[in-house]
C-alpha cells in the first residue's frame, strides 16, 4: 500500500513548480534581495505577470490606484503577499493538464477559491489576524485530492462513494481506504515543494483543528470556510442544523454562526471574480 511520501516521490515530477516560483522563493529568503530584485524576477514571465496585475487591480484587492508595474506591485503588497499570489496561480497550472472521470478540474478549483475567498473574509473578523494567508491556505487546502485521483482513481472514488454510502467524514473514509486522507497528503506535497511551513500545518490539520500546534487559529479557520463551502455548493441555508463545523473550531476563532449569513453573501460577490482572474478553463458542462 502506498503511503504519502512514496506517491509524492512518485508523482513529484509530474507536477514540479515552475522554475519562476524556485527563483522567487530563493530571492525572497535572501537577506539581501531587495523589492526590485523581487519584481524581475516575476517579470521575466509574462503571463504570471499579466494575472497578478489583473488581480491585483481587481475589486477584489480594493486598492485606490492603478497598479501598472510588478515593482509597484511589489512595494504595495509586500514580498510575503506577492509570494502568496504567485504561489497560487503556479499552482494552478501545474495540475492545469488534470484529467479524472470522477473529478472534474473546474468544479475543484471553483470549490477551492470558494473556501479561499471564505477563509479570507473570516479573517477580518479575526483582530490582529493576516488576511492573506488564510487565502492560499484555503486554495489550497484540498490539494491532496489533485493528486491522490491522479494517482489513484479507483481507491479515492471508492472512499468518496464510502463517505457517502456510510455518512461518515471523507478523511475517514479514505484513511480507511487509502491508509491516509487527503489533507496529510496535501502537506506531504507541500512539505516537499519546501512551501511554508504554516501551510503544511494548516493543510494537514483544518480537517482537525485541536491537533494544530503553531497554527490552530488558521486551521479552524479553513476547517470553518470548508464547511461554508460545502453547504454552499449543497444550496443549503446557514443554520446551526445544517452548517457542520467542529464545534473547537468556533471557541479558537471566536466567530459563530450567527455571523456566517453576511460573511457567504460577500464570499458569493468575490467568487466568479477571482475565479476568473486565477482559472482559465471552462466550467463543465
Amino acid at each position: 500500500m502506498h503511503t504519502t511520501k512514496t506517491l509524492v516521490k512518485e508523482s513529484i515530477e509530474l507536477i514540479s513548480l515552475p522554475d519562476v516560483y524556485i527563483r522567487l522563493k530563493s530571492v525572497i529568503s535572501s537577506p539581501n534581495a531587495s523589492m526590485s530584485d523581487v519584481a524581475q524576477i516575476i517579470v521575466h514571465d509574462p503571463a504570471i505577470t499579466a494575472r497578478l496585475l489583473r488581480l491585483v487591480n481587481s475589486p477584489f484587492f480594493g486598492l485606490v490606484s492603478q497598479v501598472d508595474t510588478m515593482t509597484r506591485a511589489v512595494n504595495l503588497l509586500g514580498t510575503q503577499q506577492v509570494h502568496d499570489l504567485v504561489l497560487a496561480t503556479v499552482v494552478v497550472d501545474s495540475f492545469s493538464g488534470f484529467t479524472n472521470d470522477s473529478l472534474n478540474i473546474y468544479d475543484f478549483w471553483y470549490n477551492s477559491v470558494y473556501c479561499a475567498v471564505t477563509a479570507r473574509l473570516l479573517a477580518y473578523h479575526c483582530d490582529g489576524l493576516d488576511t492573506e494567508r488564510p487565502f492560499i491556505a484555503g486554495l489550497l487546502h484540498n490539494i491532496g485530492h489533485l493528486l491522490s485521483y491522479q494517482q489513484l482513481p479507483l481507491e479515492s472514488k471508492s472512499a468518496a462513494d464510502m463517505s457517502r454510502e456510510k455518512n461518515i467524514e471523507l478523511y475517514i473514509a479514505e484513511r480507511e481506504v487509502l491508509g491516509f486522507d487527503y489533507a496529510q497528503l496535501g502537506a506531504e506535497l507541500m512539505a516537499e515543494w519546501k512551501l511554508p511551513k504554516s501551510l503544511q500545518e494548516i493543510t494537514e490539520f483544518h480537517i482537525e483543528p485541536e491537533k494544530a500546534k503553531d497554527y490552530q487559529l488558521e486551521a479552524a479557520l479553513i476547517h470553518i470556510a470548508k464547511a461554508i463551502t460545502v453547504n454552499a455548493l449543497a444550496d443549503n441555508p446557514v443554520t446551526p442544523e445544517t452548517l457542520i463545523v467542529n464545534p473547537v473550531c468556533w471557541q479558537i476563532s471566536g466567530l459563530s454562526v450567527d455571523e456566517i449569513p453576511d460573511i457567504k453573501k460577500e464570499v458569493d460577490l468575490q467568487v466568479s471574480m477571482v475565479m476568473g482572474l486565477l482559472f482559465t478553463q471552462k466550467k463543465s458542462a
